[in-house]
């Protein structure tokens, strides 16, 4: 579904280009600078304490929460329907490709809440766009349940994992805590907020260049910058490890969003996002 929305043009921060050579200090200046530009604020040098941070102080920081599409982004959901999801199938979730009716929850009018059962019976479901994409920016909100850790994740590209997750009372995050790309990266701030509270994604995914002879080179490898509530967590990170548990996914140039249910009610709304010129889509 194309946003047709025309009040809100706003665009997704620029990355500065991957080949070019950055100091730490001037790389992470520029990038930040170019997403304060993005959503229209002053306070380049303000940063809530994510810890501590309340629902108003979250409000009132660098995030990106309630962003309206702009007009070239394909709106993946917009709190009414599913249209353009699917179950997911790989390996041990859903292994035999027969999950035909989606069992999440449309709820509160603008978002989806991970179910767990159909028909009254247990039954596991990670949910996938229908298309696949290649290089692309995207916007997501997501809100932890009030109950636990709110334990779930956000797949980008071939099965790279963004975890979401409730580690606000962590002094020295792991690789498997809020904003980790899963096993792989901690983020670079603990940036997470606590349950019941409304936080957002802002991911810059660069798909790996796949040769002729079906692999990609080390300098070709994948590429994703990660804004969480507005604070930059990795950026312009090289995605040529994969070691979870999903990385016998193949490597290809076009792959879907996966969202996954890990036993917590976590929502998610206002997912969208924008395609690089000139990307070829293929839908399943």
């Amino acid at each position: 579904m194309r946003s047709t929305n025309t009040s809100a043009c706003l665009e997704l921060p620029r990355m500065p280009d991957s080949n070019r050579r950055h100091t730490v200090g001037a790389h992470s200046s520029y990038t930040a600078c170019s997403f304060l530009v993005f959503v229209g604020l002053v306070n380049a040098l303000f940063f809530v304490d994510p810890a501590r941070a309340t629902a108003q102080e979250a409000s009132d920081s660098t995030s990106t929460l309630g962003l309206a599409p702009p007009d070239r982004a394909v709106v993946l959901f917009d709190g009414t329907n599913f249209d353009a999801w699917m179950p997911f199938s790989f390996q041990a979730i859903n292994p035999k490709d027969d999950q035909k009716e989606i069992q999440w929850k449309l709820v509160d009018g603008e978002a989806m809440e991970i179910a767990f059962e159909f028909r009254g019976k247990r039954r596991k479901q990670f949910l996938c766009t229908k298309e696949r994409f290649g290089d692309y920016r995207m916007h997501l909100e997501f809100q932890l349940p009030k109950e636990g850790d709110g334990n779930s994740g956000v797949f980008f590209g071939p099965l790279y994992e963004l975890q979401i997750l409730n580690s606000t009372r962590r002094e020295r995050l792991r690789l498997t805590d809020c904003g980790a790309i899963y096993q792989i990266r901690v983020p670079d701030v603990n940036a997470g907020l606590g349950p019941g509270v409304w936080q957002t994604v802002d991911l810059e995914y660069q798909a790996a260049r796949i040769n002729a002879a079906g692999y990609a080179n080390e300098r070709d490898a994948a590429r994703v910058t990660v804004w969480l509530n507005g604070e930059l967590i990795h950026d312009n990170f090289k995605l040529s490890l994969r070691r979870n548990k999903y990385a016998a996914y193949p490597e290809e140039r076009l792959s879907p969003i996966v969202l996954q249910e890990h036993g917590s009610r976590v929502k998610f709304r206002n997912i969208w996002l924008v395609e690089k010129p000139l990307e070829r889509r293929q839908k399943k």
